[in-house]
């Protein structure tokens, strides 16, 4: 193997071990963030349901709900979307520094 097919191997390898680290940590702070997003939702809930109790009109506690937890569902969504996205491309790089060049 010629000296430059291994220098583009290595960097390649090198990416592609940056993109498992990446995906791990991502992984661990999506398990966080998933979790801070239940306990908003259960708060927010036990928040509408007494003001229910307490007789406070359906409708605007409903859209209440609707806009806090779909706002912070919503923010995580997005969120782990573009970083799954930021990894894959990292990942596609990796890939095209592992193959071959073109002769």
């Amino acid at each position: 193997m010629d000296p430059m097919t291994q220098a583009r191997r290595d960097a390649g390898l090198e990416i592609q071990a940056l993109a498992v680290e990446f995906e791990q940590s991502d992984e661990a702070a999506f398990r966080r963030t998933r979790l801070l997003c239940w306990i908003v939702a259960a708060v927010v809930s036990v928040v509408v349901l007494v003001l229910l109790i307490a007789g406070g009109d359906w409708r605007y506690l409903a859209a209440f709900w609707v806009a806090l937890v779909g706002l912070t569902w919503g923010g995580y969504a997005l969120s782990s979307h573009r970083q799954r996205q930021q990894t894959a491309r990292l990942r596609a790089l990796a890939n095209r520094w592992l193959d071959p060049p073109p002769v």
